[in-house]
């Protein structure tokens, strides 16, 4: 994380934090404080106490302000979040954002403040999230069996070595931890859109008088195993959705992580939040132009925010929460405890949570996020030959 320190006075940014830490504790002396400037927040510490301005927002975790506050040794930490911080994204969308940040700063050593900053003053949020953890169990499909075309749909892509995953009455078929096909319900009856990403759906679905889907989605895993199994490393299809492949690796071999069995876990979010991810506040408005308008009708590719979550199962009665990260995410300890919060909450008695990386972004900042984690964790990394597990 690049640093500046004492960045100019004039900055808004740090007339907003300096006004904000006024009004927190009027007895703040602001004008001798080092400043540090980052990308999309200004922050600084006084006598172990952190304060944070947020400036620009686009994934809803805690990390990188408790990366800062970890590194100046805080026991506690101020978050400030305006209007402003979130251009773009309707306005009803910050209460939502703001609950969740304070709820992930929960699970942490360190105490943490969520605050809204307004013209009117400061005002402390209520902690919560609308997060919803769908088990891929026996159980996962049930709403989604409940539509007509539901079963015709599940039986076309039977046999094909796919992996299908349910979230509330959607249906996403992957291969290889890649979607390779969807369910779309029209009038509630189910159909499937088949290939990797929006404009090959498209395309395959206009085409769909020429092939039949079983062929279309043959052709479409023949396509996802030549790039993910081939030599081609650097394609776009041999990167993408690693964390679900490599939670494939897992369910193949749970003794990678010392567990007997791992069921997929798969995450949804109700309320306004924008777009299909569940931590992207990038929302997903189509241009009003020619453009714009050939994709109406196609929804944009099925996000995974580069994690991928599952249940391990030890023995009869420990059960623990998996997050799997592909790359270097700072916030991904407090996403786990999100949804760690969110399993619990569902009833499922969880004894403790893991973190799983690739060993090569083990690295000390997240480290340091996962020794002031408040809640059961540990870390561990899967071995670099993890694709010989399927």
């Amino acid at each position: 994380m690049p640093e500046i320190a004492g960045s100019e006075k004039g900055s808004l940014l740090l007339g907003a934090l300096r006004s904000c830490i006024s009004r927190y504790d009027p007895s703040v002396d602001t004008s001798g404080l080092a400043f540090f400037e980052f990308p999309t927040f200004v922050g600084c510490s006084i006598d172990g106490f952190v304060h944070v301005m947020v400036g620009s927002i686009s994934s809803a975790d805690i990390g990188p302000y408790l990366a800062f506050a970890a590194g100046r040794s805080a026991k506690a930490l101020n978050i400030y979040l305006s209007p402003a911080a979130l251009s773009g994204v309707p306005s009803q969308v910050l209460p939502e954002v703001a609950s969740v940040l304070g709820l992930q700063g929960e699970g942490f050593g360190v105490a943490v403040k969520v605050l809204q900053a307004g013209k009117t003053g400061l005002a402390s949020v209520a902690h919560g999230t609308k997060l919803q953890a769908v088990i891929q169990d026996e159980h996962a499909g049930e709403e989604f069996l409940g539509n007509g075309g539901a079963r015709d749909a599940l039986s076309l892509v039977a046999g094909s070595q796919c992996e299908t995953l349910f979230i509330r009455d959607r249906m996403i078929v992957t291969y290889l931890g890649l979607e390779v096909a969807r369910s779309i319900s029209n009038h509630g009856e189910i159909s499937l859109e088949i290939g990797v990403g929006r404009n090959d759906r498209m395309a395959k679905t206009w085409l769909g008088e020429m092939t039949s889907q079983a062929e279309q989605l043959r052709e479409t895993i023949d396509t996802v195993r030549r790039f993910r199994l081939g030599g081609s490393q650097f394609h776009p299809l041999a990167k993408l959705s690693m964390a679900r492949w490599m939670r494939l690796a897992l369910q193949a071999n749970p003794g990678l992580i010392a567990v007997d069995r791992v069921t997929p876990i798969e995450l949804a979010r109700t309320g306004s939040w924008p777009g299909t991810s569940v931590w992207s506040l990038k929302g997903h408005l189509e241009p009003i132009d020619e453009d714009g308008l050939v994709y109406q009708g196609f929804d944009p590719s099925f996000e995974d925010d580069n994690l991928s979550f599952a249940i391990a199962a030890q023995g009869v009665d420990a059960e623990y929460v998996v997050c799997v990260a592909d790359g270097i995410d700072i916030g991904a300890v407090a996403k786990l405890y999100e949804v760690t919060r969110t399993v619990r909450a569902q009833g499922r008695k969880i004894k403790g949570s893991i973190l799983l990386l690739q060993e090569r972004n083990r690295i000390s900042s997240i480290e340091r996020l996962v020794n002031m984690a408040s809640f059961d964790l540990k870390s561990t990394t899967i071995p670099p030959t993890w694709k010989n597990q399927l």
